[in-house]
C-alpha cells in the first residue's frame, strides 16, 4: 500500500493557535527577478502546522523535543475516528495498549485559514487513561489537543512524559492499525518542533 502523508503543508498565512507566531514566508531571492537562485525566508513558531509538543513545553525539567530518540515516532499507530470530544468512557471501548502511538481523527478543518476554537478535544479523563496505559504518544488532527486554556490534558500527558502530536492531516485515513514513520526537525533545546509523518497499512 502506498504510504499516506499525514503532514499538513506549511504555507504562508495558514491557521495557527491564538497568540502563537503567524506563519510567514518571504521571497528573498527570485530567479525571475534576476537572482541566480530562488531563496525564501520562513518564519513560524515551534508549534506550527503538524508538530510535536515535548514535555518541556509545560515542564522546565521535562524532556525537550531534540532529546527524544531519533526513532521515537516509528512504530505501531492506531487511528480512531471521533466526531465529538473524546472521554475515558469512549476510550474504554478501544484496543489501546502500552507503547501504542494513538491518533485521533476528529475530522477537523485545521487546514483552513482560521483556528476553530470549537474543535473536538481529548478530555482530561481520557488523557489520564492514556497516561495510565503508558502509550508512546498521542496525536490529533486539531491544532491543539484541547480547548481548555488551563491545559489540563497537556499537563497530564506531558507530565507523564508522553509527547503530543498536533495538526495531523488525517482526512484520508481510515480507522485501523498502521506503521507510522515520522521524524522531528532537530532543533536544539526545543519545546516543540515540526514533524513529517506518514502511515503505512499493515498487510
Amino acid at each position: 500500500m502506498k504510504p499516506i502523508d499525514i503532514t499538513m503543508p506549511l504555507h504562508h498565512g495558514m491557521a495557527h493557535y491564538p497568540d502563537d507566531p503567524a506563519i510567514e514566508f518571504q521571497t528573498v531571492l527570485d530567479i525571475n527577478n534576476g537572482a541566480s537562485v530562488n531563496l525564501k525566508r520562513y518564519s513560524f513558531g515551534s508549534h506550527s502546522g503538524t508538530h510535536v509538543d515535548a514535555p518541556y513545553h509545560f515542564y522546565p525539567d521535562g524532556k525537550k523535543a531534540d532529546e527524544l530518540p531519533v526513532d521515537y515516532f516509528i512504530g505501531t499507530a492506531k487511528v480512531f475516528s471521533f466526531h465529538s470530544d473524546i472521554d475515558a468512557e469512549k476510550l474504554a471501548e478501544l484496543d489501546i495498549q502500552a507503547d501504542d502511538i494513538v491518533l485521533f481523527n476528529t475530522h477537523s478543518r485545521s487546514h483552513i485559514a482560521e483556528y476553530d476554537p470549537n474543535h473536538a478535544c481529548v478530555r482530561p479523563c481520557a488523557a489520564q487513561r492514556l497516561a495510565d496505559t503508558h502509550v508512546r504518544a498521542v496525536g490529533i488532527d486539531c491544532l491543539s489537543i484541547e480547548t481548555d486554556e488551563a491545559f489540563p490534558t497537556h499537563r497530564i500527558l506531558l507530565g507523564a512524559g508522553i509527547p503530543i502530536i498536533e495538526g495531523l492531516y488525517l482526512s484520508d485515513v481510515q480507522p485501523s492499525i498502521y506503521r507510522m514513520t515520522a521524524m522531528l526537525m532537530r532543533i536544539q533545546d526545543s519545546d516543540g518542533a515540526p514533524i513529517r509523518a506518514m502511515l503505512e497499512k499493515y498487510e
